[in-house]
């Protein structure tokens, strides 16, 4: 049986997805009930709802932590919560609806539907169940009312609180630095995956009843951006990465391969702020950057756009460009007003600014002609375009662009010395196409008819369109716990609905904790520069994390201990205590 539904407050559970007729015993030992290719917050919801249930799971992670991506990201975009209401900001469902199809122009109006109408109760309560607290709420062009909820460290504590509640649940496992290389195909029924150690090399069989997809965008993937761009936008000269390096779209050719189709592909989220890591030595990374007091120009020394636009307006106009980049330029009277985020090193300084006193980061001179002959700008063109922004901010009104109508929403004057100019490209954040599904997240081939054994989660989906061709704030990180909650549902519906005795396969025991009275941190500042002089598969967040611990001369202690020691954690009171310290360089 192949079940069709449409999305009903009661999606995930009323379709026992054709499973409950099968009462074959297995043949041999699987290794779980379920298995989940991705620990972030996609992978982690669908884990812990599947492991409520009773379900056997097994996530897998290429890396050696939870929590992907999201652990640097921020908020959750959620409809008519008691903290709006606490707030003031009167929400409905129906409201959200007619902002976010309005915003987006071709958003998928099933989904849209669904999550207005059930994020409060997926996301908010869901969460706050597992003391999770949302702290504050923000707006944003797509949205009426404010409805960008935030918690005290961003995505960091959602992810942190999933993976907590999955390790209290003694049927949900995890193994890291495992790289799914295929899916087990057998019949027409996807039956496990291949995965490979990228530390040690070895392969193995992982047999499952049921796959979870989690593994994210492809956004870090620039060859595969541009081969799936959309034909009614000029194709850019040059796109930075701007989302995770692990971002690649692996888990696409992994669906595919098994028989998905894949859909929206060339929708993508491309921020316009992307300026180049200065310590990137391929100079492909971006970091994400503004400063809300600046005035943009052109390769022409021309502004072109309201700097404080639409975002998907400005990429129009930024596209339109020859070349497609720009210049932001600033005075010292706004350098307080410079922000960034998106990569691993950055904290946000005001003295010794770690991008704003590099030269290989940013541009500073005592004038404006000496500024634009260092970024290669005509001077004279750079210099009227600083004087018309200045006299348009006197009048108190912006006649060219319409960013301000009055002095009191104008930004300052640039007239105080030194001056900046940051240069900046277009950069692909987030994927809004991907892995096609239906309503219970299975996904479905070209005939829109359900890969048995197979389900897609997360911006794997594309967020399941519900972004259309245009992001919004918050429908990444929130669709995502959606998506994988429902994943999860539909699979314990599946289970709950089946007699079947399931056999499987014991996994290792829990190694004893080393004695806290007698433990003592042992490496020193040179042994670990010495472990990182040598790139490894599969120590990437090693790596990262310990080249700052040695930037900011973190003691061992603040972070290991005999709960956290120097070893591979393969106790789940060790993982726990992990979740612990992840705040030492997130959310800060």
């Amino acid at each position: 049986m192949r079940c069709r539904q449409t999305i009903t407050a009661a999606t995930a559970v009323l379709c026992v997805l054709g499973l409950a007729g099968n009462r074959a015993a297995a043949q041999a030992p699987l290794d779980a009930e379920a298995i989940v290719v991705g620990a972030g917050p996609s992978g982690l919801a669908a884990a812990v709802e599947m492991g409520r249930a009773g379900v056997n799971v097994l996530v897998l992670d290429m890396n050696s932590v939870m929590g992907g991506h999201a652990v640097m990201a921020g908020g959750f975009a959620i409809v008519d919560t008691p903290l709006q209401a606490r707030l003031g900001h009167e929400d409905s469902p129906e409201l959200a609806i007619s902002d976010w199809l309005e915003w987006t122009e071709d958003g998928d109006p099933q989904w849209t539907r669904f999550y207005a109408e059930r994020s409060s109760e997926l996301i908010y309560d869901w969460l706050n169940e597992m003391n999770v607290e949302f702290i504050r709420v923000a707006g944003g062009w797509e949205n009426s009312v404010p409805r960008f909820h935030f918690t005290p460290r961003g995505a960091v504590d959602v992810v942190r609180a999933l993976f907590r509640e999955a390790l209290a649940l003694p049927n949900v496992d995890f193994e890291w630095n495992e790289n799914v290389d295929s899916l087990i195909v057998e019949g027409d029924r996807v039956a496990g995956v291949v995965a490979r150690n990228l530390r040690s090399g070895a392969e193995r069989r992982l047999t499952g009843r049921h796959v979870v997809l989690a593994t994210g965008g492809f956004a870090g993937n620039l060859e595969r951006v541009l081969a799936n761009w959309r034909t009614d936008l000029p194709r850019p000269d040059r796109l930075l990465i701007g989302a995770s390096i692990h971002a690649r779209g692996e888990g696409l050719d992994l669906a595919r391969d098994a028989g998905a189709a894949l859909k929206w592909m060339n929708r993508h989220y491309i921020y316009t702020n992307g300026m180049i890591d200065p310590r990137d030595p391929e100079r492909t990374l971006a970091i994400t950057a503004a400063n809300g007091d600046s005035l943009w120009v052109n390769a022409q020394g021309q502004r072109f756009t309201n700097e404080d636009g639409f975002d998907k307006k400005i990429l129009v106009d930024m596209l339109a460009q020859d070349p497609d980049t720009y210049w932001a330029i600033f005075d010292d009277e706004s350098r307080g007003a410079f922000s960034m985020r998106g990569r691993e090193w950055i904290r946000n300084l005001s003295d010794d600014h770690m991008v704003l006193d590099d030269p290989d980061a940013t541009l500073k001179a005592d004038t404006l002609t000496a500024l634009a002959r260092a970024a290669g700008l005509p001077s004279e063109a750079v210099q009227a375009s600083v004087a018309r922004f200045n006299e348009l901010i006197e009048m108190g009104r912006d006649a060219d662009f319409g960013r301000f109508a009055s002095a009191a929403d104008a930004p300052p004057k640039i007239d105080t010395p030194p001056y900046y100019a940051i240069q900046f490209f277009p950069m692909p954040r987030k994927s809004m196409g991907g892995v096609a599904v239906d309503a219970a997240t299975r996904a479905l081939d070209s005939a829109g008819e359900p890969v048995p054994g197979l389900y897609a989660v997360g911006e794997l989906t594309g967020s399941v369109g519900i972004n259309g061709t245009h992001g919004m704030d918050g429908m990444f990180l929130g669709p995502a716990l959606v998506t994988g909650r429902v994943a999860g549902m539909s699979i314990a519906a599946a289970h709950a609905a089946s007699d079947e005795q399931l056999d499987i396969a014991a996994r290792p025991a829990d190694q004893p904790l080393p004695d806290a009275d007698t433990w003592r941190a042992t490496l020193t500042a040179e042994t670990l520069r010495a472990l990182l002089a040598t790139e490894r598969d599969g120590y990437w967040h090693f790596q990262i994390s310990h080249e700052l611990v040695l930037e900011r001369a973190y003691d061992c202690t603040m972070c290991h201990s005999a709960q956290v020691p120097f070893a591979p954690l393969d106790n789940r009171e060790h993982k726990v205590a992990q979740t612990g310290v992840c705040g030492n360089c997130h959310g800060r």
